[in-house]
């Protein structure tokens, strides 16, 4: 599931005085990575890495933090996705004897700072951070540095780096994966160009998942007739994007949308207007919904996001702060497959999905 891209480094050396030679070596020890180098990480701001670590390389040795407590700042509890991190939180906390008190940001950052200087006061012995913006997190990462509080960063990234870890996703791969799903879609339906419903795009994943996308694209000879920001990541207010975004652009035959609310919410819409089979739909997350959506055959696939898993390892990482252990490695990335019908039964598809939402939210 990691998404791979071979990188070539050309080294070269230039003897002077009375000759001059070019030596040139493909591939040498000095790669960073050659052909086990990944296209899809990306750091905060969306760039590509030659390094990445995944959440199952985890090391759990040596972990003892049993009673102590830890702080969950969720931006919003409104939409299940951060329900979900919540949930994974908790049962990392249930399993190694950790309580937990979860404060909610109602996407303030004002909020979200005073979230921040509470658990500092409270006494905290970690925090995990879920961000209403990637540019908030300077407030409550700077406060707890300041009172030896170890913070972790759960799904959003941070333009700051002064936390212990960050359980990301790998959203370069899943734009990118996403988007030459997409694109073969798209010709297939005799289109050139598609649409995007996008997550606000000062977040770092959102950038991240947009540099994918754009890639794909470019290598696909596709165009993005029109991207539609989010303001409140809501199925309602993504109903109208859709709709502003097929009425604008006609003649599209595919849509990415960056978040679950924007993948129903495009479902339905191509459905009312009588499009349903000639217009494609790529989304992202998971929930039972969308699950049931590509079984069904409405919705042609989702790159899906470990929400459960997200939440449980930005816990356990936390729980290693506390203990005194170093970080595996700061940047942590969660897989993100491509589901489509063709997959949806492979064991290891089956796994993610049962880490992006609990049973107790539906079937998989």
């Amino acid at each position: 599931m990691k998404g791979k891209a071979k990188m070539k480094k050309v080294l070269a050396m230039v003897l002077a005085l009375a000759m001059v030679f070019a030596l040139c070596a493909c591939g040498n020890g000095g790669n960073n990575g050659g052909d086990d180098a990944n296209k899809g990480n990306s750091d905060n701001n969306g760039n590509e890495q030659a390094k990445d670590f995944y959440t199952d390389e985890i090391d759990v040795s040596g972990i003892d933090a049993q009673g102590k407590k830890i702080v969950y700042i969720a931006p919003s509890l409104d939409i299940e996705y951060w329900q979900w991190v919540e949930d994974g939180v908790r049962q990392a906390c249930e399993e190694y004897g950790v309580s937990v008190e979860v404060y909610v940001s109602n996407n303030s950052a004002a909020d979200q700072a005073e979230n921040g200087e509470t658990a500092v006061i409270q006494g905290a012995d970690a925090i995990v951070l879920s961000p209403v913006s990637s540019d908030s997190c300077s407030t409550v990462l700077d406060a707890c540095e300041d009172a030896g509080i170890p913070v972790t960063i759960a799904a959003i990234g941070s333009t700051a780096d002064n936390y212990y870890a960050f359980i990301s996703a790998d959203d370069y791969t899943s734009g990118y994966d996403a988007g030459i799903y997409l694109c073969d879609q798209a010709k297939a339906l005799g289109g050139d160009s598609i649409g995007v419903l996008a997550l606000p795009m000062d977040r770092s994943n959102a950038k991240a998942k947009m540099a994918g996308l754009e890639k794909a694209c470019e290598e696909k000879g596709i165009t993005i007739a029109q991207t539609i920001q989010t303001s409140n990541l809501t199925v309602s207010e993504s109903t109208d994007m859709c709709s502003d975004l097929l009425t604008a652009n006609p003649d599209i035959k595919g849509i990415y949308c960056m978040y679950e609310q924007a993948g129903i919410a495009a479902i339905d819409v191509v459905d009312n207007m009588g499009v349903t089979g000639k217009i494609s739909i790529v989304s992202s997350d998971g929930s039972p919904d969308s699950t049931k959506a590509i079984r069904e055959g409405r919705l042609a696939g989702q790159v899906v996001q470990e929400a459960v898993g997200q939440g449980y390892w930005a816990a356990v990482m936390a729980f290693k702060a506390i203990s005194g252990l170093d970080a595996d490695a700061q940047v942590i990335l969660t897989p993100e497959p491509l589901v489509t019908a063709a997959n949806i039964d492979d064991e290891d598809v089956q796994a993610v999905l049962k880490l992006t939402y609990p049973a107790s939210a539906g079937a998989y």
